[in-house]
């Protein structure tokens, strides 16, 4: 994943992970509304939009590879595989950031 790409936007963290420059190849957004803490479930949203909630089962960042399997009716519905291995060596993002905002994002779902 060479975009690797954090924001906080009206009350949403939003981490996009792209394959290419830019948002080219593979997407996938991970959100969280901070303002919905109630709930404190995390959205994933694939590149046509199609978004799940509480999608993820588990993740876990080691060195540059992330690791994130989801929730067998997610995949479907996101039309991605089950578990996704992302090589995040490309990202000009540190990783301890990116294990930073992934934990903040999927406060439901600690890291495995």
């Amino acid at each position: 994943m060479a975009y690797v790409h954090y924001e906080f936007v009206d009350e949403v963290e939003t981490l996009t992970l792209a394959e290419g420059p830019g948002e080219a190849g593979l997407i996938v957004h991970f959100l969280r509304a901070t303002w919905e803490d109630e709930d404190e479930e995390h959205e994933v949203v694939n590149g046509d939009g199609d978004n799940v909630d509480g999608a993820i089962r588990s993740w876990r960042l080691v060195d540059s590879q992330l690791v994130v399997e989801l929730y067998d009716d997610a995949a479907r519905q996101l039309h991605l595989d089950r578990r996704l291995e992302l090589d995040l060596s490309q990202s000009t993002m540190p990783m301890d950031d990116v294990r930073s905002h992934l934990a903040d994002i999927l406060v439901d779902v600690p890291e495995s």
